[in-house]
C-alpha cells in the first residue's frame, strides 16, 4: 500500500525538490500539492517547468480540509515559519502526521522564538512533541513521532560532522567551536529580494548575519554546547546550490587521526547517507550536489590538539527535501534510502 501524501509550499525551491523526490518514490502517492501564498490554482508543471511529464497535478491554494478529504496520512511543510505554526496543530488535529522544513518547531524553548524567528510560538505542548528530524541520530525517535521537525540547511552541515566529537567527550570543555558555512543562494528561498539578484551575487562573495544568524540556537541545543562558546558565520556564494562547512574545533587531549577515523566510522558506519572522506580527501560541492549525501573529512593541526574539519551537503537535498524524505521513509518504517538513490537499486547499497 502506498501512503497517501501532501505538500504544502510547493512552489519554491525546497518544494520543488520535495516533490521531484516524492513523484519517483515507490511507495508514495501524491495526493495534493499546494501553495502557501494565494497563487490559485495552476497545474503544477507551469510553476516548475522541470516537472512537465512526469506528474498532473495541480496546485491547490493550501486547505487543511481538503487534505484530509483526500486521505493524506503525511503532510509536508515547505512552508514560511509563521504559516508552518498555523497549519501544523491543525493538520495534526485531524489525524495527519507532519514533516515541517520550517524552523517553527525546531527550538525547543517557545520564548526563544520572539528573539530568533520574530514571532510569539503559541504551541509550547507541540514543541515537547516535536522531533528534531536528523535521521542518523534520532532514528528511533523519528519513527514513532507525528510532528518532525527537519533540521535547518546549515545545522545539518555542521551537525553532522560536530556531534560525534562532542557526545564522544572529545572537544576541550567550555571551547570554542568556529562554524564557517557558505551557502549558495538557493538557501535564502525564491523570493524576490534586490540583494539576491543576478547582479549582487554574481561575481561576489559576502558573510551575512554573522553572530546572530537564527540557526546558531538550533545548532548549540542539540550538541548541547554553551552558545557563549559557539561562533557560526554563513557566507553567501555565487552558486545555486550546496553548503561548504569549515568548522575549527580543540580537544581535550591530543588526538590521532586513526582515533578521529574510528569515532567517526562507530557514529557512522551504518548510515547510508554520510560518506567520512578521512584525513585524505576534502569535501567540495560538486560531489555532493543532487545527492543527499553528506562528505566530511578534516586536517589535524598542533600537534593534534586542534582540527579543522570540512563538510559539503546539497543545501535542498540533504539540507531540505531529501532529509524529509528520509524522515518520512523512518515514519513509514521504509528503507530509509527509498527514493532517494537516482538510477540505483538498493541491493547494491544492502
Amino acid at each position: 500500500m502506498k501512503v497517501r501524501v501532501g505538500v504544502v509550499g510547493v512552489t519554491g525551491y525546497s518544494g520543488l525538490e520535495l516533490l521531484r523526490l516524492l513523484l519517483r518514490h515507490p511507495s508514495v502517492e501524491c495526493a495534493a500539492v499546494m501553495a502557501s501564498e494565494a497563487t490559485g490554482e495552476k497545474p503544477v508543471a507551469e510553476i516548475h517547468p522541470q516537472l512537465r511529464s512526469l506528474t498532473s497535478l495541480s496546485c491547490q491554494p493550501q486547505d487543511v480540509e481538503h487534505l484530509a478529504a483526500e486521505g493524506v496520512e503525511t503532510a509536508f511543510l515547505c512552508t514560511p515559519n509563521e504559516v508552518s505554526h498555523e497549519l501544523a496543530p491543525k493538520l495534526l488535529a485531524k489525524g495527519i502526521r507532519v514533516i515541517d522544513l520550517s524552523g517553527s518547531f525546531r527550538l525547543k524553548d517557545a520564548a526563544s522564538y520572539s528573539a530568533w524567528y520574530g514571532f510569539h510560538h503559541a504551541e509550547p505542548n507541540l514543541l515537547e512533541m516535536a522531533v528534531y528530524g536528523l535521521p542518523e541520530w534520532n532514528a528511533r525517535s523519528i519513527s514513532g513521532a507525528r510532528l518532525v521537525a527537519n533540521p535547518g540547511c546549515y545545522p545539518t552541515s555542521s551537525l553532522l560532522p560536530l556531534m560525534p566529537l562532542v557526545r564522544a567527550g572529545m572537544l576541550a570543555s567550555g571551547s570554542d567551536i568556529f562554524c564557517d558555512s557558505k551557502s549558495g543562494v538557493t538557501g535564502a528561498g525564491r523570493a524576490t529580494r534586490l540583494e539576491m539578484l543576478f547582479g549582487e551575487v554574481s561575481e561576489n562573495f559576502r558573510p551575512y548575519s554573522p553572530i546572530t544568524h537564527r540557526h546558531a540556537p538550533e545548532m548549540c541545543q542539540e550538541l548541547g554546547w554553551d552558545p557563549n562558546h559557539f561562533i557560526f558565520v554563513p557566507h553567501l556564494l555565487p552558486v545555486n546550490r550546496g553548503i561548504l562547512s569549515t568548522i575549527y574545533v580543540s580537544f581535550q587531549q591530543p588526538v590521532s587521526v586513526e582515533e578521529i577515523q574510528g569515532e567517526y566510522g562507530r557514529r557512522y558506519g551504518k548510515s547510508p547517507f554520510v560518506r567520512i572522506l578521512g584525513n585524505s580527501h576534502l569535501p567540495e560541492l560538486r560531489a555532493v550536489n543532487h545527492t543527499n549525501f553528506c562528505d566530511i573529512g578534516w586536517r589535524l593541526a598542533c600537534g593534534g590538539r586542534r582540527a579543522v574539519i570540512f563538510s559539503a551537503i546539497d543545501n535542498l537535498i540533504k539540507g531540505a527535501a531529501g532529509q524529509a524524505v528520509q524522515n518520512f521513509n523512518l515514519m513509514h518504517e521504509f528503507d530509509e534510502r527509498m527514493g532517494l538513490l537516482e538510477g540505483e537499486t538498493l541491493a547494491v547499497h544492502g
